[in-house]
């Protein structure tokens, strides 16, 4: 025994993701929630079912945060010097197994759901069919074990304080790791065929399967997972397992958030079409006044000069062109802020000069046009 043995700890290595990503979860749930509602659609059962599966990763969350109180991530010599409840321990990783196990199907069942609901297509119902009943199958069969493993089952809890018998949970725990994770990858793949065949550009449907496949984090978690339970020493349980037990919460939240991406894009588009919107207005705003001021000055400027015989040919952004015909002349400035006319209103013209009344400006979308009366020689 190292000196600094009774002293390990990894209690804060065990809470941090144990808060983190449910509460990731519960973002892209509502995200998706929101979502439906975006789209004027009413929740479906796959809705109901994720809904069901966030309380549950919350309640497996809340079970392994409490551990953490009770002796988890700490050496079991530690825990016994210490004074920690091991009862109390023992209960919560009684209560931890078949309530993830449960979590982990829920989610499995909302995505085949979801999948059935998106693409209503004969393979993709078969395979569902077949999934989800591999899976219904695995969680009876491993609930029933973590439940009944021990005989009486309160020496689960009791361990040598009762007399009686327990399976080796550390094999129990690596059968059932197998099937978690290959399912795992059969549904995260399932849907691919038939995206392969949508009637759409090749580049659109590598972007459909890279939003479904984004939540491959998942399968990953689950391996990883699978890979922890091989430390387990049934000798230094709160130790060996708390790394375990921890990635159980991870597996979980990163299966509500797989399910969750492909039906976020409606919200994702509104947010980025807001942003920018926001961003364009302002551009467009601050343009407009510089514009409105520009051509305004330039607008008179122009007048003026050729009202003293001058010309201008404009500078790129501007246009004029002046006809005289009858005594009335006419203005176009080309502009793309606002239109302006203006009509004189004044009876004492003297020659070669025009008079404009500022009363006649009227502000339109598209051209500058100005209109004025004048003498003509």
């Amino acid at each position: 025994m190292s000196p600094g043995y009774l002293e390990d700890s990894t209690v804060s290595k065990q809470r941090v993701p144990t808060l983190v990503f449910p509460a990731l979860a519960i973002c892209f749930l509502a995200c998706r929630l929101i979502s439906r509602r975006l789209k004027r659609l009413s929740f479906g059962v796959d809705d109901y079912t994720l809904i069901l599966g966030q309380i549950l990763v919350i309640s497996i969350a809340g079970i392994n945060y409490a551990a953490t109180y009770y002796g988890m991530g700490r050496h079991m010599a530690a825990v016994m010097q210490e004074g920690f409840d091991t009862v109390i321990y023992m209960k919560l990783l009684y209560a931890f197994e078949p309530l993830y196990i449960t979590a982990v199907a829920i989610i499995k069942f909302s995505v085949l759901l979801m999948y059935n609901r998106i693409f209503p297509v004969r393979s993709i119902r078969i395979g569902s069919y077949i999934l989800g009943g591999i899976t219904l199958a695995w969680l009876i069969s491993v609930d029933l074990v973590a439940i009944f493993q021990c005989t009486p089952v309160k020496k689960a809890w009791l361990q040598q304080q009762i007399p009686g018998t327990c399976i080796d949970l550390k094999v129990a725990l690596i059968a059932n790791g197998v099937p978690n994770f290959v399912t795992d990858i059969l549904i995260l793949t399932l849907p691919g065929r038939s995206i392969w065949k949508l009637q759409a550009s090749l580049w659109q449907r590598v972007s459909i399967i890279a939003v479904f496949l984004s939540g491959s984090f998942v399968v990953f978690a689950s391996i990883y997972r699978f890979s922890l339970i091989f430390q387990v020493d049934m000798n230094d349980i709160p130790w060996t397992i708390a790394d375990a037990q921890t990635w159980c919460v991870v597996e979980t939240s990163a299966g509500i958030i797989s399910a969750c991406l492909p039906t976020i894009v409606p919200l994702i588009k509104l947010l980025a079409k807001g942003v920018v919107t926001t961003a364009t207005t302002g551009l467009s705003n601050t343009n407009s006044r510089s514009r409105t001021t520009r051509s305004k000055s330039n607008t008179h400027s122009k007048i003026a000069r050729e009202g003293n015989g001058e010309s201008d040919s404009g500078n790129g952004h501007q246009l004029a062109r002046l006809e005289s015909r009858g005594g009335l002349v006419r203005g176009g400035v080309v502009g793309d802020t606002y239109n302006a006319q203006v009509e004189s209103g004044s009876e004492n013209r003297s020659r070669g000069s025009l008079h404009l009344n500022g009363h006649g400006i009227k502000k339109t979308h598209g051209w500058t046009v100005i209109e004025a009366s004048g003498d003509s020689d």
